[in-house]
């Protein structure tokens, strides 16, 4: 008995360790969501020259972001392997850090997801002058890294399908 007893102490110990280990990396991947300024987003579109990059932006409390969110994912899984790269950045406000972490737990977007650092409107004329803040927004790149389409509104699979399929097709 006294075995038993010790031996539930020692199941009940390690699932306090591994409870304490999960939330220590989950507070350790909150804070890896690195925040980025509308200079380091032409870096990477620039560094994914030979990709075809779908540049979005969104925020969690932006229901047709919500909406375009899995299509965009589904985008990304299907056309990898031919060479696309989502690359996203959310608009949530810096102290909105924990909620996006949520969101993205949730979501699991196989692509790297950025956060604005600032949400100020000189950040969106900077990114580019025809954004007036609306969202979401979606720059689409060809290989060469020429912006070729851009979008103030949500948009469905068959829509980004449509658009990158042959800008895909062109090596």
């Amino acid at each position: 008995m006294r075995t038993l007893r010790n031996s539930f102490a020692l199941f009940l110990l390690a699932g306090v360790c591994l409870l304490g280990i999960t939330a220590t990396a989950a507070r350790a991947q909150s804070s890896d969501i690195k925040s980025v300024e509308p200079k380091d987003i032409k870096d990477i579109v620039a560094q994914n020259k030979g990709k075809v990059v779908l540049l979005n932006f969104f925020a969690t409390w932006c229901v047709p972001c919500h909406t375009e969110f899995p299509d965009i994912v589904k985008l990304q899984n299907d056309f990898k392997g031919k060479g696309l790269q989502v690359v996203e950045v959310s608009m949530n406000d810096i102290t909105d850090k924990d909620e996006l972490q949520k969101y993205l737990a949730e979501t699991k977007p196989p692509f790297t997801v950025y956060l604005a650092a600032n949400t100020e409107d000189k950040f969106y004329t900077d990114v580019d002058p025809r954004w007036d803040t609306a969202l979401p927004m979606t720059m689409i790149f060809d290989r060469d890294g020429k912006n070729v389409h851009f979008y103030k509104e949500a948009r469905t699979y068959a829509q980004f399908k449509d658009d990158v399929t042959p800008l895909l097709a062109a090596k």
